[in-house]
C-alpha cells in the first residue's frame, strides 16, 4: 500500500459532500470530481496561510497534478480529503492529498499537485515572501 493511501500520512483534513452531479453514466464519482475533491484540500489548507502572509498580489496555480484512482466511489456520501506538504522550492511547492470515504480508513485515491507561486501584476512565477516560505517549509512532511 502506498504511503499515501494511510491517514496517518496527512496532517490536514477537510470533508467534502459527494454531490448527486459528481456521478457520471456509469454511477460512480468520475475523475474531474476526483481532481476537485483535491482542489478543496489544497486550498483549504494553503489559502489560510497566504491570506495571512502574502501581498494580494500573490497567487498560487496549479502547474501539475497526478491522480491515482484506487477504488470506485459512489454519492451519497462524503470523502475526507487528507493534505500535506511534501517539498517547498524555490518557487513551487508541491502538495500530497489522500481521497478517503467519508469516516472510514477506506482510501480511493491520491494525489500529487505541483503549485507555483505567481505575482498576478507581473504574471511571472516568483520567490514566495520569507514569512510564507517559513511557514511552508515548518509543514513539510517528507
Amino acid at each position: 500500500m502506498s504511503e499515501l493511501a494511510k491517514r496517518t500520512r496527512f496532517d490536514h483534513w477537510v470533508t467534502h459532500t459527494i454531490r448527486y452531479n459528481d456521478q457520471d453514466p456509469v454511477g460512480h464519482v468520475n475523475n474531474a470530481a476526483m481532481a476537485t475533491f483535491l482542489e478543496q484540500g489544497r486550498t483549504d489548507f494553503i489559502y489560510p496561510i497566504m491570506r495571512a502572509h502574502a501581498p494580494a498580489s500573490l497567487e498560487i496555480v496549479l502547474a501539475r497534478v497526478e491522480i491515482d484512482y484506487l477504488r470506485e466511489l459512489n454519492f451519497p456520501g462524503d470523502v475526507d480529503i487528507g493534505s500535506a506538504i511534501s517539498r517547498v522550492g524555490t518557487k513551487s511547492l508541491k502538495l500530497v492529498h489522500g481521497v478517503f470515504e467519508g469516516g472510514s480508513d477506506i482510501c480511493v485515491a491520491t494525489g500529487v499537485c505541483t503549485l507555483v507561486f505567481f505575482d498576478t501584476g507581473t504574471r511571472m512565477s516568483v520567490e514566495p515572501p520569507t514569512a510564507i516560505r517559513s511557514e511552508l517549509e515548518q509543514r513539510v512532511r517528507a
